[in-house]
């Protein structure tokens, strides 16, 4: 049976990472910016300078070794090229653990085609790496919620230790999902004590190394937020590369399919699956939106948010699936234009 599920899903999936695939292939060859030349330069260091740095120690690590057999262009691309395929093959799993069969499908294409999640993951950065880490955090919480599988919970704690060597910020997703741990205490009663041991390595290693950022952004950017028109701006940059009037209008489409998506949401409101689907795009949708623009926050929202768009869609007629989906494609399609010409 689960290997007919497997065959299942690649088949229903496999045009969405082909998608991906021939997207991805196309900005190979993309110059350098800035910020990925100073993390091909920080991968030349010491690991303790890595450490000092605060920049992902454990992606420069693995950019140094893929960095010393060539450094052309599509050399370097390719790692977070293939990475990120990795990433997006486990993701069916994820999207049908939170919103069925039928919602895994759209999901995948929303995902697949992104040019905002396809430009990051492709680029010199941790991206295409932390997308791995979430992928595999969320489909071990949800298997353990299933199972009460201590293994699962293993596999958690491992990726939770590994998301933190690439970035701090990506501890929001333990604690979104311990959140759901506490609000579902009594459904989930009989996880609770396995749930809450495993906290304490990741809790421990996150105090050691981020404490001190953390202070500080509580201290000097919690009260920073940005004006309204910063925010429907940068809503629009999920399609990157665009106009003004190209990032309103994108914005005003992903408003209007997370309202379309929130009224067809179904099921007990307990859930600990719908409680982490719902906190799971707002949460790190919001930090990312109002105080700290990382590209790992969004990555993290864009897993749920695609949840939730394409159980929204296909509440819709067919001629509304038609429209909707549409619309999404052209934006799609303007900003990898944009990007590639």
């Amino acid at each position: 049976m689960a290997e007919t599920d497997s065959i299942t899903s690649w088949r229903a999936h496999r045009w969405p990472l082909l998608a991906y695939f021939v997207l991805g292939l196309l900005r190979l060859g993309h110059p350098l910016d800035l910020v990925e030349a100073i993390a091909l330069t920080q991968a030349d260091l010491a690991f303790s300078d890595w450490l000092h740095f605060g920049y992902s120690p454990g992606y420069l690590l693995l950019l140094n070794a893929w960095a010393s057999l060539s450094v052309s262009l599509g050399w370097l691309h390719a790692f977070g090229w293939l990475t990120g395929l990795v990433g997006l093959v486990l993701t069916p799993r994820v999207l049908r653990g939170l919103g069925g069969v039928h919602a895994s499908t759209g999901a995948m294409w929303f995902i697949c085609c992104s040019p905002f999640i396809v430009g990051h993951v492709v680029r010199v950065s941790p991206s295409s790496l932390a997308l791995i880490t979430i992928v595999v955090s969320c489909l071990c919480f949800l298997e353990f919620l299933r199972a009460g599988n201590g293994q699962w919970l293993v596999g958690w704690v491992a990726a939770s230790l590994a998301a933190q060597m690439l970035h701090g910020g990506l501890y929001v997703l333990p604690l979104m999902q311990s959140a759901c741990m506490l609000i579902t205490r009594e459904r989930t009663h009989a996880r609770q004590k396995l749930w809450w041991i495993a906290q304490i390595l990741p809790l421990a290693l996150f105090v050691s190394l981020f404490a001190d950022p953390l202070t500080r952004f509580l201290q000097q950017r919690i009260g920073k937020v940005p004006a309204p028109m910063q925010i429907v701006e940068g809503l629009g940059r999920v399609a990157g590369g665009m106009t003004l009037s190209g990032t309103l209008a994108t914005a005003a489409l992903i408003l209007f399919l997370i309202v379309l998506g929130l009224r067809a949401q179904q099921g007990n409101r307990r859930d600990p699956k719908r409680i982490l689907l719902t906190m799971g795009w707002l949460v790190p949708g919001a930090i990312w939106l109002l105080w700290l623009p990382y590209p790992f926050y969004a990555l993290i929202a864009a897993v749920f948010l695609a949840v939730v768009v394409s159980t929204g869609i296909r509440t819709s007629p067919q001629w509304g699936r038609q429209v909707l989906w549409t619309a999404i494609f052209a934006v799609y399609a303007w900003g990898h234009v944009a990007v590639l010409r």
